[in-house]
């Protein structure tokens, strides 16, 4: 049985239907080796435990893999050739970006078992044919499992022939410019946003241009809470004067998107940093940090993480430091930063985004 702690979405009793049916209709699934890949609930993992599975656990959040510890033991953060040697069996949670698609169902095929079933699940709601026709690029044969729990799993089989050490177009690449600077961005495929630049930002950066002698000197700490694809790091890395940049993110994805980004853009000396908000750092032990906070968890919207994340920059902040971030205007985050850090005022906002500075007290 799931152990009682875990409690599995209507995803996860999708998959572990599926599961069921297609190891009793193949057992000898049951002695190869099996890869979790990104559980959100655990439930994957424990029941591949109970099963006694050859099982071997890939999780891209830092807090998810903390949080499932007790059940995966140590994890990989990013799959590999290692990590899909002679693998059968892959389950994992469809996201949102079709870049994450494409990159995990290209190593599957290159690397895995040619017998490899690769079942990625989703809420039907959430499920198009551009997912199809992703999977269909790395294999011959591509389906959907039954529904179950308003939920399907697409099932691709027999690998193609593919060459390389990495998909072709991972990371993506993509050059913008900020306030009359040309950077270089590049993107993995759990990254959200890609190597795009996003709108917000954009807005951010370009209003934080008059406060660098003040907030940025050589003796700052500051950090780039959140860091995605690494725009805002390599911007404030290469823009101010700031002594010590920390780049950080709860997704490893993003890390490395952010170390690739800082390397096309020659820039190093940025400390890049694998973890949920900012455990590793001690209370105020910073001066400043800049934050774009994402709105979305895995599909669903939210405004928990923003708050996780304010809460982690109010602790992390010296008295008197400061907190720029950047929101949508519909998620009205002002009296929560007001509560969490301290004095809020607005410094810049366009139609759609709004950019705020608070202080520590």
């Amino acid at each position: 049985m799931i152990q009682s702690k875990v409690v599995p979405d209507n995803v996860d009793r999708m998959l572990l239907q599926v599961l069921d049916e297609t190891l009793t209709a193949e057992p000898w699934r049951t002695t190869a080796p099996f890869v979790v890949i990104n559980d959100v609930s655990g439930a994957l993992s424990a029941w591949a435990r109970e099963q006694k599975l050859q099982v071997r656990f890939v999780q891209d959040s830092a807090g998810l893999a903390a949080d499932q510890a007790s059940i995966t033991g140590p994890v990989a953060t990013a799959v590999s050739p290692d990590i899909l040697d002679g693998v059968a069996t892959v389950v994992y949670r469809l996201a949102r970006p079709l870049e994450a698609l494409e990159e995990v169902s290209w190593q599957i095929a290159r690397w895995a078992d040619k017998q490899v079933m690769f079942l990625a699940g989703q809420l039907q709601r959430h499920l198009n044919f551009s997912m199809n026709k992703v999977l269909e690029a790395s294999f011959s044969h591509v389906s959907a499992s039954r529904g179950y729990h308003k939920a399907r799993a697409l099932r691709a089989q027999e690998p193609k022939g593919l060459v390389g050490d990495a998909p072709p177009r991972i990371p993506r690449k993509n050059t913008v410019q900020i306030a009359s600077h040309t950077l270089q961005l590049r993107a993995y495929g759990l990254t959200f946003g890609a190597a795009r630049l996003d709108p917000g930002t954009r807005l951010l950066l370009e209003s934080l241009m008059p406060y660098h002698a003040k907030y940025f000197g050589p003796d700052t700490v500051g950090v780039d809470l959140g860091c995605g694809n690494g725009t805002i790091a390599t911007f404030l890395a290469r823009c101010t004067a700031v002594g010590h940049l920390i780049a950080t993110d709860d997704s490893a994805s993003a890390v490395r998107s952010t170390a690739a980004t800082l390397a096309a853009n020659n820039v190093d000396g940025v400390h890049v940093m694998h973890q949920s908000g900012l455990v590793q750092l001690g209370n105020a032990s910073v001066d400043v940090v800049v934050l774009n906070p994402p709105f979305h968890d895995g599909t669903e919207l939210t405004s928990d993480i923003a708050h996780f994340l304010f809460a982690e920059a109010s602790r992390a902040l010296k008295p008197g430091g400061v907190l720029f971030t950047v929101f949508n205007r519909s998620r009205g985050y002002r009296a929560q930063l007001q509560h969490s850090v301290g004095p809020t005022r607005q410094i810049a906002g366009d139609r759609r985004f709004i950019v705020t500075q608070s202080q520590k007290v």
